[in-house]
């Protein structure tokens, strides 16, 4: 999907941008992002908003290349993804075109704790680096999309594979290599290996979130796996 003509000015520019760029690191990359100057209107042919119940997000891949994604999410009211990693990547950014909720996490005396928790503004652009953990979602009535641009030093088949989705209640951690949702199918979980338990807030808001999902998934008589 390198030579993609359907893509925007904008989106295009990240593309070409990826394939020479070889100094890349999350600052880096929100820099490209930036400069790009995206619209919402470029990410609106990739709009998932009928995504079903089961998924806490649309999620739709626009372009990737050896060793890149770049993807658009769509986030309806009560959307929030899990507390979760990015596999394999070791640089990227997210640019979020709504005033979405997003709240990092780091484990601390083998405890996963909420580090901030804030509102981010249409427009804003986080850096995505290895190590981050987070969470983030649509606390509005409007919905919103964002586009997310993840990497990896050299060629890889899923540059997002293997993330890690956290169960601060469980204290358990699901591999997966695709969306990081709640309340997923065992189908779509690789492993599950001892993860950490959460602080009380992390843990409280991990349970009003997955609840969310849940009753979303049963009014669409979607059966739970949780």
């Amino acid at each position: 999907m390198l030579n993609a003509p359907h893509l925007p000015a904008s989106l295009k520019y990240i593309v070409a941008t990826l394939k020479v760029d070889q100094q890349l690191d999350p600052r880096r990359m929100a820099q490209i992002v930036e400069a790009a100057n995206v619209k919402v209107q470029d990410l609106e042919a990739w709009a998932d908003f009928q995504h079903s119940p089961a998924d806490s997000y649309g999620r739709k891949l626009v372009a990737h290349g050896p060793n890149f994604e770049v993807m658009v999410m769509s986030w309806l009211p009560g959307d929030f993804s899990a507390i979760h990693d990015h596999g394999h990547t070791q640089w990227g950014a997210v640019q979020i075109f709504g005033q979405a909720e997003h709240a990092t996490f780091r484990v601390r005396q083998q405890q996963l704790r909420t580090t901030a928790r804030w509102q981010v503004q249409p427009g804003d652009i986080v850096p995505v680096g290895h190590d981050l953990i987070h969470q983030m979602g649509n606390p509005t009535q409007q919905p919103f999309l964002s586009l997310h641009v993840y990497g990896f030093p050299e060629a890889i088949d899923n540059v997002t594979g293997d993330a890690r989705i956290y169960d601060p209640v469980k204290g358990l951690i699901q591999r997966v290599d695709g969306g990081v949702f709640y309340a997923l199918p065992t189908t779509a979980i690789k492993r599950t290996e001892p993860g950490f338990r959460g602080d009380i807030p992390t843990q409280r808001r991990h349970q009003q979130d997955l609840q969310h999902r849940l009753t979303q998934m049963q009014k669409a008589r979607i059966l739970s796996h949780s």
